[in-house]
């Protein structure tokens, strides 16, 4: 069996990727952050909103994929 580089997956693959990744974030969100009070400590925080740390989220998921896109088609050479 081969591995398939992730910049040969189509778009809609990334996408659901992306989209399961930030679930995961949003459960941890809830979960985690939400439910034991650590968001007092965690500067520009709302809860049961998006904030600063959501788009930080999102920004790391695209940044990554982006990479790992350059990355593989870099090693592919």
């Amino acid at each position: 069996m081969q591995q398939i580089q992730f910049r040969s997956l189509p778009t809609l693959a990334k996408f659901g990727i992306g989209a399961g990744i930030l679930f995961v974030w949003s459960v941890f969100e809830h979960e985690v952050i939400e439910r034991f009070g650590i968001y007092q400590y965690m500067p520009l925080y709302r809860v049961d909103g998006i904030c600063a740390w959501d788009i930080l989220a999102i920004a790391v998921i695209y940044a990554s994929f982006i990479y790992v896109s350059r990355r593989s088609a870099s090693e592919a050479v």
